[in-house]
């Protein structure tokens, strides 16, 4: 094995470095010449919110993201020589992610954006195996084609010039190099990339053409039938609406007319992405998303028809979504089986208006690996999961789920198969049943056909979001929730006992919060004679109880 691993490395180090060979001989530039560009034929629209504390920092030296901080206060160029190969901070710089937040501080911003330009242009501008990544160089050209304005701010004719033929032959090397991005999301937004520039830029008609046709054979690939995205990620799923729309208005700037497929799967996924939008603006948090940006959302949700508004249930994604009155069900019925799957399923986001309630922990891919490996965890969800004890735990199998809706309130039920490996496979089932006005859900866990010792293990978390207070009554059986908007809830069970217990969320996107999760463990339960586990519980808000 450890042969084998010597062997991997050493092919790798032999191909970086006849890439490298190859990205820096003249043979290659040559092919990277052509028209020089002296403006942009369009200027996309960048949704996203930017934000002026990060921008006042990295116009000053500061840069800080996930467990990475780079402090070159007074010389804020260096931070290209200081962030860590491979890190999070160094991924935020050669995507240019910066521009959307300096765009933010006007006059300064701009002195910032020609000074970080400049000290890329002087590092990178000929080759670097890094820097020339082909999804930095897709990521960075987005940024660059929708911030130029602030970048050539300031310049003279020379420093406009170098700009913007930096940019032309990073979009000719990046149609001839997309098809090395990684598979997935990557490529994807590699192939958007590409179409972006292409279409933006003069004399990039080849790499528009080959960029577009690259995005239809991989949106063919990952777009499920109802338009999300095979990664089940809300904030992926976001992200990708918003290229798209930006795609499909660089098209029409330089063409006229985008092409039906474009415009097709364009509705499609901003359908998806909007069914997973709360009352407060953003997204409910599974599978690695967080609740992300409510202006890019909004910006989404503008680009649809009046008549293509999400529908309760996303069948090919594994989706289900309840309302009733306030109230805000989003429900994970997909399969979670992948060695790199968040185990979400079963897990359900309520929220009352604005104000969320019960959700997941969220994604720590923004932080040390560790995190991430703790968040993609059962007990990170709300939902069942077991605690640790003699004999291994029972995986977790097929899963099934149906819904009916009448005029007495929404009933969902969810059937995931549980398998033991000394034996006794079993079942979960859990129904949740929201009231029409919203202010009453109930639920019901079932476990059967497990031996005792280990259905005796098992556990459910609802996580609480970290702006909901909550205190457990002093018999242990019912927690008083308050939520921002002043509203109050009960949570209840039938269980002896039930406690509160310390969480994190981590679905801000920033460095995980202090949080609450209600904990219902089977041991708590009354026993019955047929051996069945049956937990019930209710919320209720405090005015309806």
């Amino acid at each position: 094995m450890a042969g084998a691993i010597k062997r991997s490395d050493v092919s790798k180090d032999v191909l970086s470095r006849m890439q490298r060979a190859w990205g820096e001989s003249p043979f290659y530039q040559a092919k990277l010449k052509g028209p020089a560009p002296d403006r942009l034929i369009h200027t996309p629209n960048d949704p996203f919110t930017p934000d002026k504390e990060v921008a006042k920092a990295i116009a000053s030296g500061r840069l800080s993201v996930g467990d990475e901080v780079i402090d070159c206060e007074g010389e804020p160029d260096l931070i290209w020589d200081r962030t860590a190969p491979g890190g999070a901070a160094q991924a935020f710089m050669h995507e240019f992610a910066w521009l959307r937040h300096l765009e933010a501080i006007g006059h300064d911003g701009a002195v910032a954006a020609r000074l970080f330009m400049s000290g890329w242009l002087d590092r990178y501008e000929k080759w670097s195996a890094v820097a020339w990544d082909p999804y930095f160089v897709s990521e960075r050209l987005v940024q660059l084609c929708a911030h130029h304005r602030l970048v050539l701010q300031g310049g003279d004719a020379m420093w406009r010039s170098r700009v913007l033929t930096s940019m032309a032959r990073q979009t000719r090397h990046l149609a001839n190099s997309a098809h090395r991005a990684d598979t997935g999301l990557d490529r994807l937004m590699t192939s958007l990339g590409l179409c972006i520039a292409g279409h933006c830029l003069p004399g990039c008609d080849g790499p528009a053409a080959r960029g577009l046709e690259m995005a239809r054979r991989e949106l063919r690939l990952q777009l499920r039938a109802d338009g999300g995205h095979v990664s089940r990620n809300p904030s992926r799923q976001l992200k990708l609406a918003v290229r798209i729309m930006t795609v499909a208005a660089a098209v029409e700037a330089k063409e006229g007319q985008a092409p039906g497929f474009l415009k097709h799967t364009l509705m499609r996924a901003s359908v998806m992405a909007s069914f997973f939008r709360c009352a407060d603006g953003r997204l409910a948090v599974f599978n690695g998303g967080y609740e992300d940006d409510g202006r890019a959302v909004l910006a989404v949700e503008k680009s649809l028809e009046p008549d293509s508004a999400p529908t309760g249930f996303a069948r090919h994604s594994g989706y289900h979504r309840l309302t009733a009155g306030r109230a805000l069900i989003v429900a994970d019925t997909g399969l979670d089986n992948g060695p790199h799957a968040f185990k979400s399923a079963g897990s359900f986001h309520f929220s009352s208006g604005r104000s969320r309630i019960i959700g997941n922990c969220g994604n720590g891919g923004h932080r040390a690996s560790t995190w991430r490996e703790a968040l993609m965890r059962r007990e990170a969800h709300s939902a069942l999961s077991f605690e640790a004890g003699e004999g291994r735990e029972p995986s977790f199998g097929d899963i099934t789920h149906r819904r009916a809706e009448d005029s007495q309130g929404l009933l969902m039920e969810i059937s995931r198969e549980l398998l033991c490996a000394d034996g006794g496979d079993g079942g979960w089932v859990r129904r949740l049943f929201l009231a029409p006005g919203g202010a009453d859900l109930r639920g019901e866990e079932r476990l059967d056909g497990l031996p005792a010792p280990i259905a005796a293990r098992g556990v459910w978390r609802f996580h609480l979001h970290p702006d909901t207070r909550a205190s457990l009554a002093r018999d242990r059986k019912s927690v008083l929730l308050l939520l921002p908007n002043k509203e109050g809830w009960r949570f209840k069970s039938n269980a002896g006992a039930i406690a509160l217990e310390k969480s994190v969320y981590s679905g801000h996107g920033r460095a995980p919060a202090a949080a609450e999760q209600i904990v219902m463990r089977v041991s708590a339960l009354p026993p019955r004679p047929d051996g069945v586990v049956i937990a019930r519980w209710a919320l209720k808000r405090l005015d309806c109880a």
